[in-house]
């Protein structure tokens, strides 16, 4: 298990994999209120909905948390840093919950975490390296049986000797399968038939704040808009203003205006229409005779001669009219 993984799940349903194949999505308000009773007296920096394969990596300073129907579950980096059992009470947020899971893998240290609670009460706990068990409490259940009869040893690279203390198995993968078990889903490796995606399954990020650091951002819930309104009642309204008569001035009379006598203009004097004196009319110069030309003989025309064409064959003469024939031409 090479994923860093620092997780805590709460279960008040016997059929976690039957909710979580759902993917329903994270409540905001739940997750907030969840993170002020781990963290009071700070601020929470909203960073919206993320996939577990992402809020499984958490790293300090930051908090993701998923709040589901019947289950919730909490991301932080805290989870890691100590043992299952020294685990602070304040983790425990439903200590008479059917079913708590802790998961836990560091792979800076190689070592592997798991534990579970039943009604509050811690049951099996395990955190071990490699080559040392660091706590090993409770009965192993049955999906250990394989891991400790060595059918999951360790790999060693070529020329490299096992140690004699090592575990048969490596704790990270111990873990890996705990988590495979309890909720139907692994971080690593090649999804098993029937195993749930990791990356559908939402919580909600936030970036821890101190009360003096400048940036406070939290996420609004449905009782802010009351409680807005509830404030903007209880402040005190400022006195409204009071009227003021003001005296009005008598209107000033105003004098009729004079009427002014307009002297009437004449009317334009009407001539009479003289008749027009008719035109004498225009003398019309007699047309010269015409001379006749009936008598006069015929003026031949000369032939228009055409342009020789040189294959041409020899035109035959042409038969002389009468009028040429008068003239002489022959």
């Amino acid at each position: 298990m090479a994923a860093r993984v620092s997780t805590i799940w709460f279960v008040d349903n016997n059929d976690v994999r039957a909710e979580l194949s759902l993917y329903p999505q994270p409540d905001q308000a739940a997750a907030l209120a969840i993170a002020q009773r781990l963290h009071p007296g700070k601020e929470f920096e909203s960073l919206g909905p993320h996939p577990l394969s992402i809020a499984a990596t958490v790293q300090p300073g930051y908090l993701f948390i998923g709040t589901y129907e019947n289950i919730s579950v909490v991301a932080s980096a805290e989870l890691s840093a100590c043992l299952p059992s020294e685990l602070p009470e304040s983790w425990l947020l439903s200590p008479h919950a059917p079913l708590t899971f802790l998961v836990s893998s560091s792979p800076d240290r190689a070592q592997g975490s798991f534990a579970i609670w039943e009604n509050g009460q811690l049951r099996r706990s395990f955190s071990a390296l490699p080559i040392d068990i660091v706590e090993n409490i409770g009965i192993p259940q049955t999906w250990e049986l394989p891991y400790w009869s060595g059918k999951h040893p360790l790999r060693y690279p070529p020329g490299i000797l096992p140690d004699p203390q090592a575990l048969p198995f490596h704790p990270q993968q111990f873990a890996e399968a705990a988590n495979a078990e309890w909720l139907g889903f692994r971080y690593t490796g090649a999804p098993h038939e029937g195993d749930l995606d990791k990356t559908q399954i939402l919580l909600w990020g936030f970036k821890i704040h101190q009360k003096s650091e400048a940036p406070k951002a939290t996420v609004p819930t449905t009782e802010q808009p009351e409680q807005a309104e509830q404030a903007q009642q209880a402040r005190p309204k400022p006195p409204a203003p009071e009227p003021v008569e003001i005296p009005l001035s008598a209107p000033t009379p105003v004098p009729p205006a004079k009427p002014v006598a307009v002297a009437p203009e004449p009317d334009p004097p009407i001539t009479e229409l003289k008749a027009r004196e008719p035109k004498p009319p225009t003398p019309v110069a007699p047309e010269p005779p015409r001379p006749d030309f009936t008598d006069a003989p015929e003026v031949p025309r000369a032939p228009i001669p055409e342009a020789p064409t040189p294959e041409a064959p020899t035109p035959e003469p042409k038969k002389r009219s009468r009028l040429a024939r008068y003239f002489g031409f022959h």
